[in-house]
This record gives structure tokens, sequence and C-alpha cells, in this order.
């Protein structure tokens, strides 16, 4: 059982690192943040180093790599922030959709462009009455003129004001059929006529921006269907392992350089004498999360295996999504602790992580999900 990575991830990983310290330290990730800020440098950055276009298959034009190649860099990534660390796998998630159901013409075009950083996808799932039960949504697409004529409303539509964004929108093409069938996906442009987006205001999470998105009589050409009709379902849980996996990766890194900012203030502060990194109250809670931190990136990197040998990694991931993103909560909590007042302004590196963390748990399937699944996968069914 071999749990290091390869001499090429290796490398993979220094670059990514030097990438981070280069283009987007932590200090520069908060000022995007709070200035609202979506830098063209992040993503062109990532799409000259080629990751955009790695784990897409080379007759797509793509690198070839595996899930675990992604999660080393979505690791790092996530060093500088977790919105940094979605800026990369939110991209990637949506381009996968595309490699796997898309037409041989959304291939080539489309996904060509999102490899080359020209494009990007939102995917647009979410409704006010439907975020966990995902299927209960409601939005329609029917007939028109060879096309679909699409009303509804999405929420929680990440980074769907990005320039040069479609949004991947989950839509129901029969409302006749069971609710976890007749859904199809669509490709729509955010600039079509009928298209209105609301920008929610949220905590953190403001490099990409998290949005409302209205749609009214939108016309929608046949050919931005993207897999079967009425297969929408099919389509959607084929994207969700690989996207827990890859937030994952965000996840640990967050909590990885969280920790590493408590551990080097506890200890250049001195109270009473000392470092108060050598109170045992403090080094213990250290000492605990480093391992915690530890256990959550062997969860990640096992699904991440896993999913990368085509093998089933339903549960692995759930395990991994609800470890890895109660850690970086954790992580936050106690580096504002340590911190104290220093985390506590929100000048401070810390209070974004705090601020960012909190999401972690809630987005791309809440905690108590990933228990329900965790439970299912045991034989336990759960009400």
């Amino acid at each position: 059982m071999d749990f290091g990575l390869s001499d090429e991830q290796m490398l993979l990983r220094d670059t990514a690192r030097s990438f981070v310290e280069r283009v987007c330290p932590p200090e520069v990730a908060k000022d995007w943040d709070d200035t609202h800020t979506t830098p063209p440098e992040l993503f062109s950055g990532m799409a000259e180093l080629g990751w955009f276009g790695m784990p897409f298959p080379e007759a797509l034009g793509g690198g070839g790599g595996d899930v675990v190649d992604l999660v080393v860099i979505a690791e790092e990534l996530g060093r500088a922030s977790l919105d940094v660390a979605m800026c990369y796998s939110g991209t990637l998630i949506g381009g996968l959709l595309l490699a796997r159901w898309g037409s041989p013409g959304q291939q080539s075009g489309m996904l060509t462009d999102i490899m080359n950083g020209k494009a990007r996808l939102a995917i647009g799932m979410s409704e006010p009455d439907a975020g966990s039960d995902a299927a209960a949504l409601r939005t329609s697409a029917v007939p028109h003129d060879g096309g679909f004529l699409v009303n509804g409303q999405k929420m929680w539509c990440t980074g769907a004001g990005v320039p040069a964004t479609t949004i991947a929108t989950y839509v129901r093409t029969d409302r006749d059929a069971p609710k976890h069938q007749g859904l199809s996906l669509l490709l729509i442009d955010p600039t079509s006529d009928g298209v209105e987006l609301r920008r929610i205001p949220t905590l953190a999470r403001h490099i990409l921006g998290t949005y409302e998105v209205f749609l009214r009589d939108v016309v929608v050409p046949s050919d931005a269907l993207v897999g079967p009709r009425n297969g929408g379902w099919q389509v959607m849980l084929s994207g969700l392992e690989i996207e827990r996996v890859l937030m994952c990766g965000g996840y640990v890194g967050a909590a990885q350089a969280t920790f590493d900012e408590a551990l080097a203030y506890s200890k250049a502060r001195e109270q009473f004498g000392r470092p108060v990194g050598t109170f045992q109250a403090i080094a213990h809670d250290l000492a605990d999360l480093q391992t915690e931190i530890d256990a959550a990136r062997l969860l990640a990197y096992r699904a991440a295996w896993l999913l990368s040998q085509g093998r089933d990694c339903s549960r692995e991931g759930a395990m991994a999504k609800l470890k890895c993103s109660e850690t970086y909560v954790a992580a936050a909590r106690l580096g504002m602790q340590i911190l104290a007042g220093h985390g506590f302004a929100t000048e401070s590196v810390m209070s974004f992580r705090w601020r960012e963390s909190i999401v972690a748990t809630i987005s791309a399937g809440t905690s108590q999900i990933q228990r329900n699944g965790i439970a299912r996968s045991m034989g336990l069914r759960t009400y």
C-alpha cells in the first residue's frame, strides 16, 4: 500500500504551491474576496499551466490526467482560499459533464474553450424549494420552435455572473413523469433575453460570487441539450462524486493553511513569559487538529484513488466530504480562538478563513446528506 505521490505528482504539487505563492497568496485571495474581484489572471494562469485540460482524454485535446492529480492541485489552491480552489474545481465539474455527455459539437466548441480558459460553466441546480432534494426542481422547459422555452428560478448558482460563463441548467422537460425522471440539462447563455441574475450577498465566496437566476420565457436551441432528453437525473448523479472529491482537496488545503497560521502564531505570541503554544491547553488542541487534518486528507485521497480506478466511491466520497468540510470549520474555529483579538479583526486572514469555512458543510451536499448516504451504505434507511 503506497501512501505517497509519484514523482510527477510531487512536481505538480510544487508547481501549484509556487503558483499560489506568486499569484494568489492568502492575503491576495482575501483582498479579492473583500473587493468582490474575479481576477482574469487567476484563470489565465491555470490555463497556461494546462490545468483546465488535465482531466480530459487526449482524444478531446486534454492532458489525460487522473483524479488524484486534480486533488493535488485543488489542495494547493485551497491554501490560498476555498474560493480560489473552487475557481479551478468548479470549472472542471462542468467540463467533465460535457466530456461525458456532450455532443461532438459541444465538445469541439465549448469544451475546447473551457480547456483553454476561454469559457467556463456554472451549475444551475438548486431552487427555492429544491436544495438537498434536487429532484424536486420545478424550472420547466417546454418544446418551442424546435428547441425549448424555459421558465423558472435557480438559487445559489456559483459564478453565474463571471464573464464568459454559461449556465448548465437542470430543468424539468416532462411534468407528468416521476420527479427523478423527466429532467434534462440545458446550456443557457446568461446574456440571453429573459435571463436575469441577482448577486446574493454572502459572508464569503465573493471571488466567484453566488447568484439567483430568473428565467422568463428564455428561448434555448435544441443543440443546447446535454445528454439525453429526460435523462438529466443520470447526468446530475454522474458529476456528484467528482465534485465531492475535488472540493475535499480544497477543504484540506484550506484547513492545513489555517492550521499553519495558527501554529506559527502560537509560537510567536507570548503570554506569561512564554509562547502560548507551549501551554498544554493549546498544544493539545493543535495536536488534535493536525491529526484530524491528516485523517481528512487520507479520506480525500482514498476517494480520489478509487474514482481514478473507475471504482464506486459513493460511500468513501461521502465520508471524505463530511470529514474534510467539518475539519475546515474546526480549523477556522480553533484558529480564531488562538489568534483571539487578532483573528477577530476583519483585516486578518484568519477572519477570512472563518467566514469562508462556514459554507463548507453546506455546499456540494450538506453534512446531514452525507451522513444519510453513509448510513444507507450500511443498510440503514434514513428519514
